[in-house]
């Protein structure tokens, strides 16, 4: 099988995963993708680099959207780039998987609404209750923890989706009723020390919205969370994909 991973970072994030010393999040999804059928083909899509040689999209089997830096109801030109990519995507009606930003980017292109949440989410979301049964549930516990970073939310879901899973904070897993599209606003694909890693390089920020203490609890929390079993973490991305 052949996959297209489109990367959800604009050149500066890019940069920024580097100066953190972070490899970039595609690298999780293509590493999960090769575990679970290594003879696949994957390739990767960033829009600010590659805008004028866009792959012919009819050549994959499915796309996996990764997480980003941005807010998708800002007008700029990345943004413009990344919804342009997911409605020629949308065309084809090929299987979609979007986590985070990805979630943010196929709602809009779908007709629905991203705003910034009144409480954002650091470095996983907890208490994730199943709200309509889906095979990526399969052998997941209920009010389960994932990974998660997010400040945005969905406002109004677009009119051919179902509400999976969601929160106190927000909605947090969806997919669309008559096609294999399934996004998550929370990573399946991300480790939480991943995380943790690139809160320590952005901490100045952070201790704009905690206490240091509380930082530094936080960043311990994520080390334990990433210690227990990746398999539980993963679990949604990989029933999907032995869907595929």
């Amino acid at each position: 099988m052949k996959f297209l991973i489109i990367s959800g970072m604009d050149s500066v994030a890019d940069k920024e995963h580097i100066k953190a010393n972070c490899p970039p999040q595609s690298d999780f999804f293509k590493k999960i993708i090769l575990n679970q059928l290594p003879n696949s083909t994957v390739d990767l899509y960033q829009t600010y680099s590659n805008k004028f040689s866009i792959p012919k999209l009819s050549e994959y089997d499915a796309f996996f959207w990764t997480g980003g830096l941005g807010n998708i109801y800002q007008k700029n030109e990345f943004n413009i780039s990344q919804l342009k990519v997911a409605e020629d995507i949308l065309t084809i009606n090929k299987p979609i998987w979007g986590s985070c930003w990805g979630l943010q980017v196929l709602v809009t292109a779908c007709g629905g609404k991203i705003s910034k949440s009144k409480k954002p989410e650091f470095g996983f979301s907890p208490n994730i209750f199943i709200k309509f049964d889906n095979y990526i549930f399969d052998n997941k516990p209920d009010g389960f923890t994932a990974p998660g970073h997010h400040y945005d939310v969905i406002e109004k879901m677009p009119s051919n989706f179902n509400i999976l899973a969601e929160n106190d904070v927000s909605i947090q897993a969806i997919a669309s009723k008559d096609s294999n599209i399934v996004c998550t606003q929370y990573h399946p694909e991300l480790p939480y020390d991943f995380i943790g890693k690139l809160m320590l390089y952005w901490k100045k920020n952070y201790l704009n919205e905690m206490l240091e203490n509380e930082f530094i609890d936080l960043i311990n929390q994520l080390k334990i969370l990433e210690s227990k079993n990746s398999y539980q973490r993963e679990l949604e991305l990989t029933n999907w994909m032995s869907n595929l």
